[in-house]
């Protein structure tokens, strides 16, 4: 028996959140008060800012045809050594460069040195690099840059490939031993003339550099 009360106290009680519910929260002909509330109990800044977009879309759209938002991917812009690529991937990565008009690039008359790029890349990697290049005894060297025209507001663009360098082995390797978190090409750009350089995710297609693995391969 009491099992019952208590059960039609909580199903009493639900109704009464509703009934209190639906004066406060508003509720559009296209959604249902349950749906609201669920909406703020699991809602977080960024499902509200979709959801608002949506509404936005919707209110522009007014006959309820259908709208599809398709989020654009990141293109990968990082280059690949061809010759270690096999099939179907080697043919993606062909087609990429034919498409990529390589030709057109403008190599950089200013760029990033070495060290230049090293210290980018320190704060880039909010220092994590700095273990690498103390404990491991790796060093960033940095190849052939072409200016890149989106600047947006700095004073100057420029991708470029780089390596990681063993002191002690005299050769490039891959990747430092851990956790793999640098890519092998970044933009390098300057905010004002002179200006520190920084580093910045890769946006737009390079060749890959085979001199520049060549020059610090181990003889």
């Amino acid at each position: 028996m009491k099992k019952a009360f208590k059960i039609i106290g909580i199903t009493l009680g639900i109704l009464v959140v509703f009934l209190i519910s639906s004066y406060f929260i508003k509720v559009n002909e296209r959604e249902n008060l349950f749906y609201k509330i669920i909406q703020y109990v699991t809602y977080n800044d960024e499902d509200w800012k979709n959801y608002e977009t949506n509404q936005k879309l919707l209110t522009e759209n007014p006959s309820g045809d259908m709208v599809t938002v398709v989020a654009e991917t990141p293109s990968d812009f990082h280059p690949y050594n061809i010759d270690l690529l096999t099939g179907k991937t080697k043919a993606e990565e062909l087609k990429k460069i034919e498409n990529a008009h390589f030709e057109k690039l403008i190599p950089a008359k200013n760029g990033p040195d070495d060290e230049d790029a090293q210290i980018a890349l320190v704060r880039l990697t909010d220092r994590r690099l700095t273990d690498v290049i103390i404990n491991q005894k790796l060093n960033i060297k940095i190849g052939k840059c072409y200016e890149n025209p989106n600047k947006e507001d700095n004073y100057r663009c420029v991708s470029c490939m780089i390596l990681l360098y063993n002191r002690d082995k005299q050769d490039w390797q891959e990747a430092p031993d851990g956790e793999n978190f640098l890519d092998n090409s970044y933009d390098f750009y300057q905010a004002a003339e002179g200006g520190m350089w920084e580093a910045k995710a890769l946006s737009m297609f390079i060749p890959y550099d085979n001199a520049l693995f060549k020059k610090y391969e181990k003889k």
